[in-house]
C-alpha cells in the first residue's frame, strides 16, 4: 500500500525546555494512527542553523496537510520558523503555551540575566537529574505531575539521562530574553490556520494567548480544561480533539 495514502496529516513537533522529542510519545499514543509524527531532538544550535534544519524536515512532510506544533520554548521557535517556511492552504500552526517574546527591552534584559543565572545553576549542579528535581517544583510546570503512569516515569527517566549542558545552551541560545521579540511581526504571519492552545489553569499564558490572537489573523485561542502549562500532557484526549 502506498504509505502517502495512509497519512492524513504530517506533524512537526518541537519540544519545550528540558524536553525531548520522545515527550510527544504520549500524545502520539492518543492521536489517530494515520498521523505521521516528526519530533526531533532540538540541538544546541544558533537560531538560523536550527531553522534551516527544521525547514528541511518541514519540506519532507509537504506531501500531506501539515501541522507545525511547538510547546513553550518549542512554540517560541515555531513562531520564528513560521516566518521562514512555505505554507500550503491545508497547513496549520499549533502554538501550545507559547509566547512571541518580550517586547520591552528592559524586561528582556532582566530575563536574559535570569536565564543566565539559571544556566549557571545547571552547570554548577552538573546533573540533569538534580536540576530537574528542583525544576519540576516550579509552579508553572508542576502540573506535569498529572501525566499518568507509565508515561510520567518515562519522562522522569529521560530527564535524568539528559545532557545538562544542552539545557544550559538552550537557555543562552533561545531564552525569551535572547530571541528577538515578534510582537510587532506576528500580525504579518502568512499561515492559513493558527491555533493558540493553553491550559485553563495557566493564567499567565492565557493572557498572552488572548493578546496574540488579537494580533494574528486567522488565529483562535483554545483553552484545554483540567490542565496547566502542559495541556498536551495533562489532558491529551481533549488536546488531540482541539489541536488537529
Amino acid at each position: 500500500m502506498n504509505r502517502e495514502k495512509t497519512v492524513s496529516r504530517g506533524i512537526l513537533a518541537l519540544h519545550g525546555f528540558t524536553g525531548t522529542g520522545a515527550d510527544f510519545d504520549f500524545l502520539k499514543a492518543k492521536s489517530p494512527t494515520h498521523f505521521l509524527w516528526d519530533a526531533p531532538e532540538l540541538p544546541a544550535a544558533p537560531l538560523d542553523s536550527l531553522c534551516e534544519m527544521l525547514r528541511e524536515r518541514w519540506a519532507r512532510l509537504s506531501a500531506f496537510p501539515r501541522s507545525l506544533l511547538g510547546y513553550s520554548m518549542g512554540g517560541r521557535i515555531a513562531l520564528h520558523l513560521a516566518k521562514r517556511i512555505p505554507w500550503n492552504e491545508s497547513d496549520e500552526l499549533v502554538l501550545v503555551s507559547a509566547s512571541p517574546g518580550i517586547a520591552e527591552e528592559r524586561e528582556r534584559a532582566a530575563r536574559r540575566e535570569a536565564d543566565e543565572a539559571l544556566a549557571r545553576e545547571i552547570e554548577q549542579l552538573a546533573s540533569a537529574e538534580k536540576f530537574y528535581e528542583k525544576w519540576q517544583r516550579v509552579p508553572l510546570i508542576s502540573t506535569q505531575r498529572r501525566l499518568p503512569s507509565p508515561w510520567r516515569e518515562q519522562l522522569l527517566a529521560r530527564r535524568a539521562a539528559a545532557d545538562w549542558r544542552v539545557w544550559a545552551s538552550h537557555l543562552r541560545l533561545w531564552g525569551t530574553g535572547t530571541l528577538p521579540s515578534l510582537w510587532d511581526e506576528i500580525s504579518a504571519l502568512a499561515v492559513p490556520n493558527i491555533r493558540v492552545i493553553v491550559g485553563e489553569e495557566d493564567l499567565k499564558f492565557r493572557a498572552i494567548a488572548e493578546k496574540m490572537c488579537e494580533k494574528i489573523p486567522r488565529s483562535r485561542i483554545i483553552v484545554i480544561p483540567a490542565s496547566g502549562h502542559s495541556p498536551h500532557f495533562e489532558n491529551a484526549e481533549s488536546f488531540v480533539k482541539a489541536a488537529f
